[in-house]
């Protein structure tokens, strides 16, 4: 009975999954920023031969994009299909169901088919805020599940090289040092996920595990050294180099600023709990059980090094991020296995009326044990959380689907002079654009960042006017970082239409 319970779980869990992922690409979440250079990017590459960007319609080099492995991906799909919305967020869509694939094998390995199966379901109906669900986050141009992809199948790769012949080992190191490229942030914790249980491993003297993880970091990193010379020669000729940005780190990875802090405590506390919650219980079941043996040890080491891998990425967020809430959504994604094993162990092997029973037995004669306690949390963490994912997916699906960025682009290539320039800092209008467009150099960005998200008081150095643009687009992140507002205090610019997340000027000569 329990084996039919939990294939039409897995099934229905499937079916969920495949809507969420393929409905309203072009809309849902609404184009943003981040997903602009990239796309940007790809279609310069496939139309042009150039992997860099365009600027007032001459050759520029890369700057903010995501990296190699993120958008040759797409780079391919245009090529392929088109140059499209769809057609560049399918690429995140098959790396989502991937993704989320392997942590479900790795569930199941580390654990059983029920964690597994509910790992999923953690996934799914308990993550509440948009930045932080798998499926939304997965359907953008965004290197997070890439990464994530990447990452994950290499220690899946690295669980049978523990036992088998060196082919998966080799597999492993590949897919990790590709990871590594795919997403800076993921480096310092893929490096203490191996690290921590190298030293456990020594300290019991396993030689033989301590040596196959010290081959998969130093193998992995000299992969992570050699892959972007072997770009380079790739790209010979068909790229431009850029000016590195100065200070990204110290605005996003490297933020010991009060605001900082308390906005990413305050979003741990609302939208991270559960897995902060789940790392606990993982830790203190690692700390206490003595009987290793019963786990086997090879499982032992791939448990702790994603445990350290989820926890020590938490810890950064909480403590040295900026706080912006995407940035916890890997430690919720690996933790989500953690989660799982808890809420099982705390319902009784998810036994509904086992869990019923502990919580009404405790409430009704206030004696509260571990299993009552457990119970009662489990059923606290699910009434609050799933009710809250849901209401979140119904307004992201529905009330703020958006395709403005559609309509705006639109407007500007047929309404608009062939030659016409357009000045605008809304990055994911550049690849829908068949004009001209006029941007500030990427160094703008960090300032901009300080301003708006440190409180520091930094001069923007930008005069919009500089490049003579006849029309200027003010969408969602120009009006965030309030960037043209000066230039539109001088009535250099009228407004010309309105769409619900942006406003076209037309210049005023």
């Amino acid at each position: 009975m329990k084996g039919y319970l939990h294939i039409g779980a897995g099934a229905l869990l499937t079916l969920v999954l495949l809507l969420l992922a393929t409905i309203n690409l072009g809309s849902v979440p609404p184009l943003w920023w981040d997903e602009g250079w990239t796309l940007t990017l790809a279609r310069t590459w496939v139309e042009q031969g150039h992997y860099g960007r365009l600027l007032a319609g001459h050759l520029a080099p890369p700057g903010l994009e995501a990296a190699f492995p993120v958008t040759a991906p797409i780079a391919l799909s245009f090529y392929l299909f088109g140059v499209g919305v769809w057609q560049g967020r399918l690429v995140g869509v098959f790396f989502t169901l991937g993704t989320l694939a392997l942590i479900y094998h790795l569930a199941r390995r580390l654990y059983d088919r029920s964690v597994a199966i509910g790992t999923l379901a953690v996934l799914l109906l308990m993550s509440p805020y948009s930045s932080m669900h798998p499926v939304l986050i997965g359907r953008q141009v965004l290197g997070e599940m890439p990464s994530l992809f990447y990452l994950l199948a290499g220690y899946a790769c690295f669980l049978p090289a523990l036992q088998k012949p060196p082919w998966f080992m080799l597999a492993a190191v590949g897919l990790w040092g590709i990871a590594l490229i795919a997403k800076a942030q993921v480096l310092p914790f893929w490096t203490a996920s191996l690290l921590v249980p190298l030293s456990v491993t020594l300290l019991r003297r396993n030689w033989r595990l301590a040596g196959l993880l010290g081959m998969g970091a130093l193998g992995s990193l000299v992969v992570f050294r050699l892959l972007p010379g072997l770009q380079q020669h790739l790209l010979y000729g068909h790229t431009i180099p850029g000016s590195p940005v100065h200070g990204l780190y110290d605005v996003t990875a490297l933020v010991p600023v009060g605001s900082a802090r308390l906005f990413a405590l305050i979003a741990t506390l609302l939208f991270g709990l559960p897995t902060l919650l789940g790392l606990c219980y993982a830790t203190w079941q690692f700390i206490e059980d003595r009987d290793k043996a019963a786990l086997g040890v090879d499982l032992e080491v791939v448990r702790l090094a994603l445990l350290v891998l989820a926890g020590s990425w938490f810890a950064w967020y909480l403590l040295l991020s900026v706080g912006w809430v995407r940035y916890l959504f890997p430690a919720t994604l690996i933790g989500s296995i953690f989660v799982a094993a808890m809420l099982r162990d705390l319902t009784d092997r998810f036994s509904l009326p086992s869990t019923i029973e502990r919580s009404g037995s405790a409430l009704r004669h206030l004696r509260f044990d571990r299993h009552s306690v457990g119970a009662l949390l489990a059923i606290v963490l699910i009434a609050l959380i799933v009710p809250a994912t849901s209401c979140m997916l119904y307004q992201a699906y529905v009330v703020e689907a958006d395709a403005s960025a559609l309509q705006v682009a639109d407007f500007l290539n047929t309404q608009t002079a062939p030659e016409a320039l357009v000045e605008t800092y809304d990055s994911e209008l550049f690849f829908l654009l068949n004009r001209r467009y006029h941007y500030p150099p990427d160094q703008i960005h960090v300032e901009l960042d300080r301003r708006t998200f440190l409180d520091q008081d930094v001069p923007i150095d930008y005069d919009p006017l500089a490049a003579d643009p006849d029309y200027l687009v003010v969408g969602p992140h120009s009006k965030l970082w309030r960037l043209y507002n000066p230039v539109l205090a001088t009535g250099a610019f009228r407004l010309l239409h309105s769409y619900s997340r942006y406003k076209v000027y037309e210049r005023v000569r």
